[in-house]
């Protein structure tokens, strides 16, 4: 999904014209204007969306306080715009988000300066400062909507789906605990008070449920709970390390240091229940996993990890990478006169039939899901697949 915002106002010679728009390349001159002209179908402030060729906008036009306007009013409008149609859920984040951002800007004092230019008859020379100052920051606040836009509308990876059900301690532990064969449900229940007094096991039971981690059964007046799904996920040297060997022979250099972080990582690594907990917390989390997916094509400069973030977002990156750098899951060194970062520990998840289950299954049966379930990490094109 390619997606774009942009900020529009009512030019006092000119009509409706969009001031900014963010990523710059991604509208054409012609849907700019297009976009501008709903300025002039709407006369009272608030939400509403548009379809125009193959592109969808979600709008929110409002009024600023100024001193230089015509009615002492600048007309503004906030849009957010996709190249699909958007559903009810996209809509009704993104008229929350738009309405921040309308508000964020009434906030700002004589912030109606940013849309005039030196040449206008109402600007002095003590205004200069002012316009360059609050377009800077208008810039600035349209990036971060884009990017907080951008990362509630991707679609989760099926790796993401799992690690939010599996990030929870105490949901991954009733799965730990029915992994070795059905349970009683007053069983299950009596363990549960004792180490999670605090959560509702029905209220887990029924998420499990519905994301068909487990099945429950009654026979007779017993109620059982078995586990029909289980999670794995474990660390796997990045694959992008081979492809450096075999494609980029340039970077012999590179490689080969980059080979020995990853060995020196593995060498000590043994799974357990702690670090698995650990990895299902940081494919839960959105910026963790981006970080994630951006290194596992391959080393990336420090400045271009960052480039790609608002300058407010950059700061929270730079607490995520020293995060990843804790759990032994990227490393950062200087090469070349570079500050690069790799992604030394990759993380796989695979779904599974509990133990239990496959001892009960035909030996055929077994090879094939044995085939199904074979440890590789998922990929986009699998998705694509599975979609169709």
């Amino acid at each position: 999904m390619q997606a774009a915002v942009a900020i529009s106002y009512f030019h006092r010679k000119i009509g409706p014209i969009v001031y900014y728009t963010f990523p710059e390349e991604i509208l054409v001159e012609e849907e700019k204007a297009r976009l501008a002209e709903f300025m002039d179908q709407i006369y009272e402030e608030g939400f509403f969306t548009h379809k125009f060729g193959k592109l969808a906008s979600m709008n929110f036009y409002f009024e600023i306080n100024s001193d230089w306007a015509r009615g002492n009013k600048e007309m503004l409008m906030i849009s957010f715009v996709i190249d699909k149609t958007p559903t009810q859920m996209i809509e009704a984040l993104l008229k929350k988000a738009t309405s921040n951002f309308a508000q964020k800007l009434k906030r700002q004092t004589n912030l109606f300066k940013a849309f005039y230019t030196t040449e206008d008859a109402q600007v002095s020379e003590e205004d200069f400062s002012d316009i360059k100052s609050f377009s800077s920051d208008i810039r600035i606040w349209l990036k971060e909507l884009y990017w907080m836009g951008v990362e509630e509308l991707r679609e989760r990876t099926e790796e993401e789906k799992w690690a939010s059900v599996m990030s929870k301690p105490e949901i991954f532990n009733v799965i730990k605990k029915i992994s070795k064969g059905p349970m009683a449900k007053e069983d299950l229940e009596k363990w549960f008070d004792i180490h999670f007094a605090t959560y509702d096991l029905d209220k887990i039971l029924q998420e499990l449920e519905q994301e068909k981690f487990i099945f429950i059964n009654s026979i007779g007046q017993d109620t059982y709970v078995l586990l029909v799904k289980e999670v794995f996920i474990m660390r796997v040297p990045p694959d992008c390390i081979i492809e450096m060997e075999e494609f980029s022979p340039e970077t012999a250099d590179l490689t080969e240091l980059y080979i020995n972080a990853v060995r020196d990582i593995f060498e000590e690594y043994e799974p357990n229940s702690e670090d698995s907990l650990a990895l299902f917390k940081i494919f839960d989390d959105p910026k963790l996993y981006n970080v994630i997916t951006k290194l596992r094509d391959g080393p990336l400069p420090k400045d271009k990890i960052l480039a790609l973030y608002s300058e407010n977002s950059s700061k929270n990156l730079l607490n995520n990478l020293e995060l990843l750098g804790k759990m032994n899951i990227i490393q950062d060194f200087s090469y070349a006169g570079e500050h690069l970062f790799l992604l030394v520990s990759d993380v796989m998840l695979t779904a599974s039939f509990p133990e239990y289950l496959k001892r009960l299954l035909p030996k055929e049966t077994k090879g094939y899901i044995a085939q199904a379930y074979s440890y590789r990490r998922i990929t986009s094109e699998d998705e694509e697949t599975n979609s169709e």
